[in-house]
């Protein structure tokens, strides 16, 4: 687990960095309290992302909540800065 409480960065703003081969969605997440996560998504997962799941630019990262928290329970979440 990189974070114990997660609000600080769901209440952040998530920016697209970019997509990678193979369906992997790069988002940098800027939180409130100031401090930069890395969070990937994996898109071939149907089942976790759906058919018709649609990533903007610029997404309030509470929209990628289930995503943050899951990276963060994975160890997956990176924190950049």
């Amino acid at each position: 687990m990189i974070v114990n409480d997660i609000k600080p960065i769901v209440k952040g703003i998530a920016e697209l960095q970019y997509v990678m081969s193979g369906g992997i969605v790069i988002y940098h997440i800027t939180s409130v309290d100031d401090k930069k996560y890395q969070l990937e998504i994996d898109l071939s997962d149907k089942h976790d992302v759906g058919e018709t799941a649609a990533f903007h630019p610029v997404e309030k990262a509470l929209l990628l909540m289930r995503w943050i928290r899951k990276a963060n329970e994975n160890d997956t979440l990176i924190e950049i800065r």
